[in-house]
């Protein structure tokens, strides 16, 4: 069946919207003062909405299929969705044409559930949808309706294995609607990702289009053209019948596990860089020099540190020995700000970065760990010659320092999207910034059915030995009785701690990192078997999905056990929620300790009043004082992200006379 969709006559994308800082001041008070504008009403399966999607299913059941039907309807919503807003009578008729091809050809109706969250969706809206409830099917079926209303549709999945998984199940379903659908990942090749963009759906990681999108903006055809001759030339092929740009522009995205993507990533600026030369002189002899002499530095005396921060600040006193240390050196050795600055870096590398904490060695080099997914990032760097004082410390061959060719946050790129939307289980806390970065609103999404996790009262050890001991008996008896045990922890090296506890007591155990990443699937696929303990870092809390055989579900269903307290709540919220999805059983067993992380980095004295009021016998009183500590984080890494929005806004001001950040 050819394709219902014309040849789109433009490079779709949306320009920066250029908020002011005040313009973000105001909205950030307004949201204090006021914040029920962030969330929109919560909507549930018992709305109208899915009720006339359902009647107008019903109608369609035991007839043939027939494409002109289809296409009359697709019409009708391609002529609403250019005139604005979408009605409810002009959309229903597609949306049920779009559940009846996933019950035919997939097996699967959506819930009324999901037909709300489809509705969301088209609002352009975040939808906090509960775990389990089936994103990945909504988001397919959103993604089929939106392409169906005349728009070029990505979906960004959490990693590269969900977008090739998802772009392969839910391929008949966009074959049968007459839409094409392909998907790209880290082992797509360059040459052909031209073509594979011209799909009306693609399933990508956020980072493989991102990638993309600089170098469109990058290239040399982007540097001498801007606008819409640029936009023309790459719809018709650059030079000597080579397509100018990769992308056909930014026109629809649905983005999954919204919040991690849009918030906690977006403090991180992606760089397109070459190896064509190195900057300034920083050469591997002045890297091996700073780090040298900042070996010989002492904290407090010399420098000082915030853990919590992951910065370093010279005192008057260190920069006086460095001083003294670089007598008759030469190059950027000599100049005194850049060798404070290198410095300081070198000192976060040698007592700040940690082995299967922030990064891994792989047979590849090393690789950078992000926080908030457990996941290794091998194709990132550390800025500034930091990850080259990382390398050498590991005493690997420093990578080449490379020439940054575009730069770009998840705050600059998603709001050039004319259509952005998302699905989370974890959207109201973060509602706030999606409000102020992204001019998004958040639709709490009441679950199917309720939920039924029981939650165990927190336990607190005076340390880490006695916490993963403490871990190891709890999973003993819990896999005595037949419960799947799913353990989480925040780090390699806490996993590899608890597998050692585990295996004390003579526990065979899978264990989850981003060590066996490729292992992912088949160890997510047994989680919930009889009796199985699952170790894993927050991998098993981002785009995961654990079914429950029959036997562990009479066993009490899946056991959570929350190991330490991340960051921001959200990672904790998102890892319990493995367990009671679709009114399943389950339970939530929390056991922490004194000598957790959360409480290294804020200090000496949080953790000697916390280890008083657990001296008294106050344990709840104790895990409040945590979770303040905890909050203390969430509020200094949010601080943060406003700081970056700022910082890019200045920029893109100062540049506005000669182009584009990127």
């Amino acid at each position: 069946m050819q394709t219902l969709l014309p040849e789109i006559e433009e490079y779709p994308e949306r320009q920066p919207l250029g908020i002011t800082d005040w313009d973000a001041r105001i909205l950030r008070v307004l949201s204090q003062m006021d914040p029920r504008h962030l969330f929109r009403r919560a909507w549930g399966g018992k709305h109208p909405f899915a009720a006339r999607v359902r009647a107008e299913l019903a109608t369609l059941e035991g007839q043939p299929f027939f494409p002109e039907r289809l296409r009359d309807k697709v019409l009708r919503l391609r002529r609403a969705a250019r005139r604005g807003r979408v009605a409810d009578a002009v959309l229903i008729p597609v949306l049920a044409e779009v559940c009846a091809a996933s019950a035919r050809v997939l097996g699967k109706t959506p819930f009324d559930v999901q037909i709300v969250v489809i509705r969301s969706l088209f609002n352009g809206e975040i939808a906090e949808m509960g775990t389990g409830e089936g994103k990945s099917l909504t988001a397919a079926v959103g993604a089929a309706t939106l392409a169906l209303s005349g728009r070029r549709v990505h979906v960004m999945t959490v990693n590269d294995y969900l977008a090739a998984r998802d772009g392969e199940t839910f391929g008949p379903l966009f074959t049968e609607l007459g839409l094409t659908v392909s998907f790209i990942d880290d082992k797509t090749p360059p040459d052909g990702r031209h073509g594979i963009y011209r799909a009306d759906v693609v399933f990508s990681a956020a980072k493989n289009i991102l990638f993309d999108y600089l170098r469109d903006q990058t290239g040399p055809t982007a540097a001498d053209l801007r606008g819409l001759g640029r936009k023309l030339l790459s719809l018709r092929g650059g030079a000597g019948g080579q397509p100018a740009s990769i992308l056909q522009g930014l026109d629809a995205v649905i983005v999954d596990e919204a919040d991690s993507v849009l918030i906690d990533q977006a403090a991180t600026p992606f760089i397109l860089s070459a190896g064509e030369a190195i900057l300034g002189g920083l050469d591997t002899l002045t890297l091996r020099q700073m780090l040298e002499m900042s070996k010989t530095l002492r904290e407090t005396r010399d420098y000082m540190k915030s853990e919590a921060l992951r910065r370093v600040v010279l005192t008057d006193e260190g920069r006086e020995r460095l001083a003294a240390l670089a007598v008759g050196g030469q190059g950027l050795v000599a100049v005194a700000p850049v060798r404070n600055h290198l410095a300081a870096q070198a000192l976060v590398a040698l007592h700040m970065l940690e082995r299967d904490r922030d990064y891994m060695l792989t047979e590849k080099g090393l690789a950078i760990i992000d926080e908030s997914t457990g996941r290794l990032m091998p194709d990132r760097q550390w800025s500034e010659g930091l990850h080259q004082f990382v390398e050498l410390k590991e005493e690997l061959e420093p990578s080449e320092i490379r020439t940054t060719l575009g730069r770009i946050t998840f705050q600059r790129f998603f709001p050039r999207y004319r259509h952005i939307c998302g699905m989370t289980g974890t959207a109201r806390a973060a509602a706030r910034e999606l409000s102020e970065i992204y001019g998004l609103s958040v639709r709490r999404i009441l679950p199917r059915r309720p939920d039924q996790k029981r939650w165990e009262p927190v336990r607190i050890l005076r340390d880490i030995d006695a916490k993963w001991q403490a871990v190891a008996d709890l999973a003993a008896r819990l896999q005595a009785k037949g419960a799947p045990v799913l353990i989480g922890t925040r780090t390699l090296a806490a996993s590899q701690a608890c597998s050692a506890a585990l295996q004390a007591l003579g526990l065979a155990h899978d264990l989850l990192t981003a060590e066996h990443v490729e292992e992912e699937a088949a160890i997510v696929a047994r989680a919930g078997e009889e009796g199985r303990i699952t170790v894993a870092t927050n991998m098993a809390g981002r785009g995961t999905d654990i079914i429950l055989s029959n036997a562990a579900r009479m066993a009490g269903g899946l056991q959570v056990v929350l190991t330490e307290l991340h960051g921001n709540s959200r990672i904790d919220r998102q890892l319990c929620g493995r367990c009671g999805r679709q009114g399943d059983p389950g339970t939530v067993h929390r056991i922490l300790s004194l000598g957790d992380d959360l409480l290294l980095t804020e200090g000496p004295v949080a953790a000697f009043l916390l280890r008083l009021t657990l001296r008294a016998g106050m344990p709840a009183l104790c895990h409040q004082g945590m979770r303040l500590l905890q909050g203390r984080q969430t509020r200094r890494a949010e601080r943060g992200r406003a700081k970056l929005a700022k910082q890019e806004r200045s920029r893109e001001r100062q540049l506005a006379l000669s182009g584009r950040l990127e």
